[in-house]
């Protein structure tokens, strides 16, 4: 059973003989009363501000999950563009890998091409070089056949 201050103001005792003082009874009552009405406030005092602080501490729960919800969203993200980044990568050192595979393929063939060039012109080269011997024994031929000739005239 709660007591307020007014049932402590409107509390009255039976007089008996030799009874206390009333006057002294009510001054105590008083005093008690007024005691207990800045207890009443104080506590609601104190009920207020746990009201505010049970909000902050709510509060402060929503934005810590907030805030946790953040870190893994920005965690996922990070993961999402490091494997994103790795599978570009692959990606890139495949196209070089292939590009590379394609350049040293037509540098084989430049060099094929060139050997087989370099293979007829030494062929040519040599063929030229004994047509040229044999135009040139030919014309000796006719040149000591000329001389003789004239050396019979």
């Amino acid at each position: 059973m709660k007591i307020s201050p007014i049932d402590v103001r409107q509390q009255q005792f039976k007089l008996k003989f030799r009874g206390f003082d009333v006057e002294e009874v009510d001054s105590y009552l008083e005093l008690i009363a007024n005691e207990l009405e800045d207890i009443n406030r104080e506590n609601e005092t104190i009920k207020n501000e746990l009201r505010k602080m049970e909000q902050a501490i709510e509060e402060y729960k929503k934005a810590e999950g907030d805030l946790r919800k953040a870190i893994a969203s920005a965690q996922d993200f990070k993961k999402d563009a490091i494997e994103k980044a790795n599978q570009e990568a692959q990606i890139i050192i495949k196209q070089s890998e292939i590009k590379a595979a394609e350049m040293l393929k037509s540098a084989e063939g430049k060099l094929f091409k060139l050997e087989k060039d370099i293979a007829e012109l030494k062929s040519k080269k040599m063929q030229f070089e004994v047509q040229m011997r044999a135009m040139i024994d030919n014309h000796l031929k006719l040149l000591d056949m000329l001389g003789k000739e004239g050396e019979k005239k």
